[in-house]
């Protein structure tokens, strides 16, 4: 069968259950996935030969996502900066903001030769596994509450060959032992409880609730922590940076200013939504 006309038929299929913006992203990655083809090969139209084994997996994929299950936890991988991460049910799937935040923190720091970068709240380990990746000769540490989260984010590096150090701590109770660092990131949970009913279902669903939610009479309980953490651990010169819920930009620089950043600054993400706050110690 011919891919193009394959991709036609499974963005059709999915459009009956998916948003129509999503439907041929959705189908590319199925198609890509089962075939073990590149988008490049379905633009040209290649040929494919279809048995029915593949046909089978093909409609139980669209079952599942019929049923409301991700299509990355459907194939159980997802892209991240060109690279293939895992994903299952005990970590949040990457977001593009999150991508963005990565691609901030390589821009702003070309050179990370002999640095210390640490992520907290780290889930599968995209963010210190790409920048272990993207710069070399820097020692980078992830921090999670979850074991099993941390399961995945140490398949994830042993997947792209990259060296992180994990670290299992409660980083609201613990206090964690790490040397003095140059950069601190978090991506924390940041979405609050009265949010939840105007999320999609399938985010919440099938995401883990503890990288999600934050009470909402405390939305900022772990930028407070975080911050006041960072600063007693970077390098005078040291960066912080945090992707944040968009509502709260000016309290989140604030809060930061108050534990003694300077050049504290709110920058949108792509869609013009305040989304990082980025400081130097």
């Amino acid at each position: 069968m011919n891919s193009k006309l394959l991709l036609e038929h499974l963005k059709k299929e999915i459009s009956n259950f998916e948003e129509a913006s999503e439907a041929e992203a959705i189908a590319m990655l199925i198609i890509e996935d089962i075939f073990n083809i590149s988008r490049m090969d379905i633009l040209i139209e290649k040929e494919l030969d279809i048995s029915s084994d593949l046909n089978d997996n093909i409609q139980s994929i669209l079952n599942q996502l019929k049923s409301g299950k991700p299509v990355q936890h459907i194939l159980g991988k997802v892209e991240f900066y060109g690279r293939q991460f895992l994903v299952n049910s005990n970590v949040l799937i990457p977001r593009r903001e999150t991508e963005e935040l990565v691609h901030l923190i390589l821009e702003r720091h070309p050179d990370l030769s002999e640095q210390l970068i640490v992520d907290i709240g780290t889930g599968s380990g995209i963010i210190p596994i790409t920048i272990a990746k993207e710069r070399k000769h820097c020692e980078v540490y992830g921090v999670d509450i979850s074991s099993a989260a941390l399961a995945t984010a140490k398949r994830n590096a042993d997947l792209n060959h990259a060296q992180v150090n994990f670290i299992q701590a409660d980083i609201l109770e613990d206090e964690i032992e790490l040397p003095k660092a140059n950069i601190w990131v978090s991506n924390p949970p940041y979405v609050m409880e009265k949010e939840k009913a105007r999320m999609d279902a399938k985010v919440y669903d099938h995401d883990p609730a503890t990288a999600l939610f934050v009470p909402d009479h405390d939305a900022l309980i772990f930028y407070e922590r975080i911050t006041k953490m960072a600063f007693n651990n970077l390098v005078n010169g040291g960066a912080l940076y945090f992707e944040i819920n968009e509502q709260f930009g000016k309290e989140v620089k604030k809060l930061m200013e108050d534990k003694g950043f300077g050049e504290v600054k709110v920058l949108g993400d792509m869609q013009g939504k305040d989304r990082f706050v980025v400081g130097t110690r």
